[in-house]
């Protein structure tokens, strides 16, 4: 496939992410590399998603009244979510792709299930002092082998029980330190090339166009209901990356 075959498809893509994330205010790193892989394979969508995800989580995480507070708070997890994607991406040059395309298949698939059976954890605060580095490492692990910063992030955060803006902000940090520990490894690794940066620079404008029609439409329709059919779209797609990937881990080429 070529350069500017790529750069259309990652553009389509990328508006179709920005859209969704504008509207539900998440999943543009679910989207974007969930669909991203069917095309181009994981290490290569993990790559293209890296510009988009940094300019949207940027504004989201640092632009809020709560940055300082939440950082005090939260430090010993974000800092090791970073640092803990470099061992993670050890793996997408030295594993094969199929087992982390499943992985990532299943990660798709778990977190439709708890957001449809709306599970709800809740850690008490005393707790989080131990809890935080547990949980960045495993954020950091996976979010290299996959480049999918939800599992188990996410759900942490929604545990401590934040409220909503604060929460919102939170993930935004999340966020963006882990695209940033995920562009070192990567580019450390020759996992990002500079082809693939100058696609992924350009796929941040349809990005952004993509969640401010995401934003707009969201004032006009029920959230609720498109939610839904967001999470069931999600949980196919899951389903697929995960038995295609099965499926081709069973049957090697030369078979």
């Amino acid at each position: 496939m070529t350069d500017t075959s790529i750069l259309f498809i990652a553009c389509v893509v990328f508006l179709l992410a920005g859209f969704v994330k504008g509207f539900v205010g998440f999943g543009l790193p679910l989207v974007a590399i969930g669909l991203m892989t069917t095309i181009v394979g994981l290490p290569i969508a993990i790559a293209l998603f890296l510009v988009p995800a940094l300019g949207t989580n940027l504004w989201q995480g640092f632009a809020g009244a709560n940055t300082a507070a939440l950082f005090r708070r939260y430090w010993t997890f974000f800092v090791p979510t970073m640092f803990f994607t470099w061992p993670g991406t050890l793996a997408l040059s030295r594993v094969k792709t199929d087992y982390l395309s499943a992985l990532l298949g299943m990660l798709l698939l778990t977190y439709v299930v708890l957001s449809l059976t709306r599970l709800q954890f809740a850690v008490p605060k005393r707790l989080e002092a131990r809890l935080n580095p547990l949980m960045g490492v495993a954020s950091g692990v996976l979010a290299g082998l996959t480049g999918a910063f939800t599992m188990p992030g996410v759900i942490y955060l929604q545990s401590t029980l934040l409220p909503r803006d604060q929460l919102v902000q939170a993930l935004g940090m999340l966020f963006t330190l882990s695209a940033i520990g995920l562009a070192v490894s990567m580019g450390t690794q020759n996992l990002l090339s500079k082809d693939l940066g100058l696609i992924s620079a350009a796929a941040l404008a349809p990005t952004f166009a993509g969640m401010m029609l995401g934003t707009r439409i969201r004032k006009r329709t029920s959230e609720k209901r498109f939610r839904l059919f967001f999470l069931l779209a999600l949980g196919f797609l899951g389903f697929y990356i995960t038995t295609r990937s099965v499926y081709a881990l069973l049957n090697p080429p030369g078979l």
